[in-house]
């Protein structure tokens, strides 16, 4: 599970874009099989926050070295966290905007933010089925697989992480979406499909970690050679963005939309019921 394919990748240490949530929070993107649960709305769609008085249109203008030194700026008085301050000097706003796309698009963010890592291995826990193995001859039969879950110490590697993100500030980072949306619109342009713009891809990318449901109980895998994949249908069908979130567990991966729902509150982005 903590590779960027479809399957769930068996026990081994693994590096994981974690910090696409934070950017998320950050006010600039986020998390991601391949195809777009809904898509973009239309400019019309999009709500319109007054920008400081800077053209979001006029975006050729604006510097995005200048843009990058705002989000430091403002970024350093989000969380006063170590991890978090560490984060943010790796963090530009094309690599935000780069994200977001990824995200929306239900694309891992790994290209776009490769500067963290999760260690821990990833552990699964096997559930022997009841009976003893019966002999053949004075051979022993080998007892049947039992049944593979996802282990607590799985979802324990991302608690951290979690409690990075939830340091965060939201009204703070809302409060400097103004200021940031122009310089991330024009990092957006680079890479985003014509006509588009940064805030839909946004919200698109929010809504998708938004809708995500954990299952109650224990989650079961099945082998598929080297990797494991979900047993259950729907999950597995999931998007890589959202196995991402699913693979944190539901106590981190529910702390993390209710930072994603704070932001979105304080950045006045439409982000539905």
């Amino acid at each position: 599970m903590d590779s960027d394919q479809e399957e769930v990748k068996a026990p081994k240490h693994r590096r994981w874009p974690v910090v696409v949530i934070v950017a998320l929070v950050l006010a600039a993107g986020a998390f991601i099989a391949f195809r777009v649960l809904e898509e973009p709305r239309g400019p019309e769609a999009s709500p319109v926050v007054d920008a400081g008085g800077a053209d979001a249109d006029a975006g050729p203008s604006l510097s995005l070295d200048d843009g990058d030194l705002l989000l430091k700026k403002l970024g350093s008085g989000w969380s006063s966290h170590a991890q978090f301050l560490k984060w943010l000097e790796s963090l530009g706003l094309r690599q935000l905007a780069a994200a977001a796309q990824l995200v929306a698009e239900g694309d891992s963010p790994r290209p776009a933010l490769p500067f963290v890592s999760i260690t821990g291995p990833f552990v699964v826990r096997e559930e022997r089925l009841p009976g003893a193995p019966k002999r053949a001859g004075k051979r022993k039969v080998p007892a049947p697989p039992g049944r593979l879950f996802i282990a607590p110490e799985s979802y324990a590697r991302y608690d951290e992480v979690t409690l990075v993100v939830t340091s965060v500030n939201a009204a703070a980072v809302g409060d400097a979406w103004a200021r940031l949306r122009p310089y991330l619109e024009v990092a957006y342009r680079e890479i985003g499909r014509p006509g588009t713009h940064f805030d839909d891809t946004l919200t698109v990318a929010l809504r998708r970690l938004l809708t995500v449901s954990f299952p109650e109980g224990d989650v079961e895998l099945v082998p598929e050679g080297a990797v494991y994949a979900f047993k259950d249908p729907q999950l597995q069908s999931a998007s890589k963005a959202e196995k991402h979130l699913l693979r944190m567990g539901p106590k981190n991966g529910k702390a993390i939309q209710a930072a994603l729902r704070d932001f979105a509150t304080h950045a006045h982005l439409d982000i539905g019921p």
